[in-house]
């Protein structure tokens, strides 16, 4: 009994949380599938904050799939070779607002569009419903690697508006592209 209080209280808040992040408006996901590299990424996760000096840039590759779920596969070098995730985000009601499954925790994950101009750049926010606790996930994605000053500080103010503090975003390094991926 206390386990499923628990379960539906941490589903709560985490449905609260994501209620408050702004979706982009009439979110398009014909003009968003395709190439992005990971520019950007801020995290309250403690996995994050230990991880964060040996992270490069990612590569993902965004599929539409027949119920308008989103086939997302990222790809990038560590130092045992190229590694590859999938993940499918799963459309729900409001458009740009997509339901994942961790394939890692098996948590419940919330993946938001924030902005978009689909040519350039997309901020997306993530929370991750894991243990007692929420974690805040912020992506900057890129359809090159290299972001303006203007867009890199729009990620950043989002960042800090969603209570990340500097020591917990980064600007990730470019890397070469992984060709062949490890599973």
């Amino acid at each position: 009994m206390k386990a499923g209080l628990l379960s539906g209280m941490v589903l709560l808040c985490t449905l609260s949380a994501f209620a408050e992040v702004p979706v982009q408006s009439n979110f398009d996901i014909d003009r968003f599938i395709g190439k992005w590299f990971g520019i950007g990424l801020a995290s309250t996760s403690s996995w994050f904050q230990n991880m964060k000096d040996k992270m490069k840039m990612c590569t993902n590759i965004i599929k539409p799939m027949a119920d308008n779920s989103l086939d997302v596969t990222r790809t990038f070098l560590t130092s045992e070779g190229c590694k590859q995730k999938n993940n499918i985000y799963t459309l729900t009601n409001e458009p740009g607002r997509f339901h994942s499954t961790s394939t890692r925790s098996g948590a419940l994950k919330v993946v938001t569009m924030v902005e978009t101009n689909y040519d350039d750049y997309a901020i997306v926010h993530t929370v991750k419903n894991k243990s007692t606790e929420p974690s805040i996930v912020v992506q900057l994605l890129g359809r090159t690697k290299v972001q303006s000053p203007e867009v890199i500080e729009k990620f950043i103010s989002f960042c800090q508006q969603q209570g990340l503090t500097p020591e917990k975003i980064v600007i990730m390094p470019e890397s070469e592209e992984c060709t062949v991926a490890v599973v």
